[in-house]
């Protein structure tokens, strides 16, 4: 689905209406009742068939999700999605997807709790998952409109509209490129390196001596940041875990299992780091404060 048909999902979602679930029910009427009668029976005789295919193959049930997706049925559709995902399938499109489907829900009006915040992990988990910069770009555009949509019900409500608590220093600059461009800038930084070693020590000419003296110092700075950079990467790739709230607005609570006062709700959509995470409560992050959330309230994010 492209961008602009995505914005026309979103910008329905606050009113509740379906304006093309309305269109297929009058064509539906229109049609003549024996042309329904008669494509029954083959319907009826192909169901079974496709119902066993999907049983068995995920392509068929990602094409089944896309059909339910283009059909406006977001309920088939998040079933479809999410029983990939019970699979095992780990996909950018299919998170993609998955977001879509259930803001699809919201917009036609038969929204469960926790829709926005499970279209908010969808487009948050596409973003981690893909390196196509039109999926990546399109799902940052819905994630905006769904915290829009999140924010302007916290906003009627009286609640802090602040979505997200932002990143530290360092993770904001490791975000900035992927690892394996930090570890291309670390090798070309030991390049230059190796470089100015040698003009130093083998040049006669004393201007070439001070060009591999710079060269060096420049080199070893540029080497010592980018390793660093590249270290935390790598370690955000393998160790660290997050996990976005489902919940409409949750507090964080203390190692007593009490809710904090001193910390705002958080709210739906909002993503947060795990710390650990056990049976019935997770320890996390979230910004600067440190508590825990019942695991019910969270689903964790996918990681490449």
């Amino acid at each position: 689905m492209t961008s602009r048909a995505w914005r026309a999902v979103v910008a329905c979602i606050a009113l509740g209406t379906s304006v093309a679930a309305e269109g297929k029910n009058a064509n539906a009427s229109a049609q003549p009742a024996n042309a329904n009668a008669s494509a029954q029976p083959a319907n009826a005789n192909a169901a079974p068939a496709a119902e066993a295919g999907e049983d068995t193959d995920p392509a068929a049930l990602f094409r089944a999700a896309t059909d339910a997706l283009a059909g406006d049925r977001p309920v088939e559709a998040i079933a479809k999605l999410e029983a990939l995902g019970d699979r095992g399938v780990i996909d950018p499109v299919v998170s993609y997807d998955r977001g879509l489907a259930y803001a699809g829900r919201v917009r036609a009006g038969a929204e469960q709790p926790g829709d926005l915040g499970r279209a908010a992990h969808g487009f948050e988990e596409a973003r981690e998952l893909s390196h196509d910069a039109a999926l990546v770009d399109d799902a940052t555009k819905a994630l905006a409109d769904v915290r829009a949509e999140v924010a302007h019900r916290r906003s009627r409500s009286g609640d802090p509209i602040e979505l997200e608590s932002g990143l530290s220093l360092g993770r904001s600059i490791v975000k900035l490129l992927p690892e394996n461009v930090w570890a291309l800038l670390a090798a070309l930084s030991s390049l230059a390196l190796s470089v100015g070693i040698v003009l130093r020590a083998k040049a006669r000419v004393r201007r070439l001596k001070v060009a591999g003296t710079t060269t060096s110092a420049v080199a070893a700075g540029l080497l010592v940041v980018f390793s660093l950079i590249l270290a935390e990467a790598r370690n955000v790739r393998l160790r660290v875990h997050e996990a976005v709230v489902i919940a409409p607005s949750t507090r964080l609570l203390d190692d007593k299992h009490v809710a904090m006062p001193s910390v705002a709700a958080l709210p739906e959509g909002a993503r947060v780091e795990l710390l650990d995470e056990s049976s019935d409560f997770a320890h996390v992050q979230a910004g600067r404060s440190y508590g825990f959330l019942p695991s019910s309230t969270l689903l964790p994010l996918a990681k490449r």
